[in-house]
């Protein structure tokens, strides 16, 4: 006999509304957006959009943000961008806060999309700052 695993709710993605709520926020920010299908392999049955920023002091850049099923919460960021950084996970997402930051240090869903859209900014700006002074503004968590 197998057990089966315990129902869990689908992800906040998993039902149209809400994701076109969201993506709808985002084009009210004035930028080009698509919905993409499982930009990476290990995300499969996520939900991700690309974005197209283009923000002063930064080069044009295509960003990617990623819902994954196991955690539908917590959005994975990608860049197309300069890939120098501090604060980069090993797969190449931004580490744009600590993950076990209370929620007041961290973006929410009820933050919104254009909240998340100013955590990815500043987060970009302070990139470019560490590449240019070598030091990096604001808090930090120092990577092993």
């Amino acid at each position: 006999m197998t057990r089966r695993a315990p129902w869990r709710e689908p992800a906040w993605f998993a039902r149209p509304a809400p994701r076109i709520l969201f993506l709808r926020r985002l084009a009210d920010c004035g930028l080009q957006i698509r919905e993409v299908r499982f930009p990476f392999r290990r995300y499969r049955g996520g939900f991700a959009v690309e974005i197209r920023l283009d923000v002063a002091d930064l080069p044009v850049q295509t960003i990617t943000i990623v819902f994954s099923l196991a955690s539908p919460e917590s959005p994975h960021v990608y860049t197309d961008g300069p890939s120098d950084s501090p604060h980069r996970y090993s797969g190449g997402a931004l580490c744009m806060w600590y993950p076990a930051d209370p929620i007041e240090r961290r973006w929410s869903r009820s933050d919104g999309p254009p909240a998340l859209l100013g955590y990815i900014v500043a987060h970009l700006l302070r990139e470019e700052w560490w590449r240019l002074t070598g030091e990096w503004p604001g808090c930090e968590v120092i990577h092993a």
